[in-house]
């Protein structure tokens, strides 16, 4: 955990956990915590925030979304010695009336995985009245109809049969259609089921496809992002050609945060890319190509008339091979298939409910106002 994160963090993980036996428990009370037990509030209108003050803020306001309330378990299970990670993708979305399933930006989600030994990577959900609780947090209830598997039924008891079989003098056409009274094994009841509606087959192949396609959404929502700041060359205009300078800055920005180097705002490009050369342990030519790019930005955004600035998009490939190296291979591979940049899925659907919403409030506010107004101009005067 990085020395910034506040000490309530631990405090809190301690409190909530108290009485817990196992890691497990520690994990099942951390969600019924935040889901039900805590008194926390699911708001999308709430600002993301970044960094670990927007972790502190959430347990102190306790409203937010999935981002807020998945990276705030995550973090309080580190603090506990529990391995911890946040997966992004999307909730398995709505039924529809023609038996398809129809998954959108809507169902966008964040969830903690736990990791346990002997287990895995275990989800949980936090999150208030988004996503499913995994059924293994649930409390057991034994029902009490429910017969002690230990005790053998009188049913269960093989008995054998003097009686010949009425199957045995029964034609087979007969058998098919179920005209011969009892079956051969006496106790065994005959298939019923006549095999599985085509709706119902199409229907599973459909949910197959969704979970086999929901873990590769923030691999290809990454490499769309890539391909998309760094499809042309250049610009036919000054401003054109300022907006790929600022796309290359920005591929190089999230790709040092799908490597482990979570971008800082605060800083300016020149020290955002001594960070990234300092963190990503970075080789000369490596960190020239850096370099560069924060000088070409710099152009951009401060210079009167920024100088022509090429070969941006081959930097970004420097960099990229460059902190792919010094990853290793499971940084490889995480960066990969589950690039943490891809949370910007999760902030720009925040932002844009946010704005629909004021849009909306406006909106009422304008027709309420309209609706006084009118009212006033047809009442008559009052006499003095």
């Amino acid at each position: 955990m990085p020395r910034s994160l506040p000490a309530v963090v631990l405090k809190t993980a301690q409190k909530v956990t108290a009485g817990a036996r196992n890691d497990y428990e520690r994990a099942v009370a951390l969600q019924d915590w935040f889901a039900s037990e805590g008194g926390f509030r699911y708001d999308t209108t709430v600002t993301s925030g970044t960094g670990t003050a927007a972790i502190e803020r959430f347990l102190k306001d306790r409203e937010g979304f999935c981002v807020h309330f998945s990276f705030t378990m995550a973090a309080m299970a580190r603090t506990l010695g529990i391995p911890a990670r946040v997966a992004v993708g999307f909730t398995p979305g709505t039924a529809q009336a023609d038996g398809s399933v129809s998954v959108g930006l809507r169902d966008a989600h964040a969830w903690p995985e736990l990791y346990f030994e002997g287990v895995g990577w275990t989800r949980f959900e936090p999150t208030p009245s988004r996503g499913s609780v995994p059924s293994y947090t649930l409390p057991e209830a034994p029902s009490p109809d429910v017969d002690d598997p230990a005790q053998p039924s009188v049913e269960d008891t093989a008995v054998p049969s003097a009686v010949p079989s009425a199957t045995e003098s029964c034609p087979a056409q007969a058998r098919r259609q179920g005209e011969c009274g009892e079956t051969a094994v006496p106790g065994a009841a005959a298939p019923t089921d006549p095999g599985a509606p085509v709706g119902t087959a199409a229907l599973w192949v459909l949910g197959a496809l969704v979970v086999l396609t929901v873990p590769l959404l923030p691999l290809l929502w990454r490499t769309r992002a890539r391909a998309r700041r760094l499809g042309s060359p250049g610009g036919r205009t000054p401003a054109e050609a300022a907006g790929r300078v600022l796309a290359a800055w920005e591929e190089v920005t999230d790709t040092a945060w799908d490597h482990g180097i979570a971008p800082d705002e605060s800083q300016t490009p020149r020290k955002a890319a001594a960070r990234i050369v300092r963190l990503g342990r970075l080789d000369e030519a490596t960190a020239a190509a850096v370099h560069r790019l924060a000088g070409a930005v710099e152009q951009v955004l401060y210079a009167p008339e920024p100088r022509p600035v090429m070969g941006a998009a081959e930097d970004v490939a420097v960099v990229r091979a460059g902190l792919r190296a010094t990853a290793g291979r499971a940084g490889r591979l995480r960066a990969t298939v589950a690039p943490r940049s891809a949370v910007r899925v999760i902030w720009a659907l925040s932002a844009h409910r946010a704005q629909l919403a004021r849009r909306w409030t406006a909106r009422l506010g304008r027709a309420r106002w309209t609706a006084v107004a009118s009212r006033l101009r047809r009442r008559p005067p009052r006499r003095a």
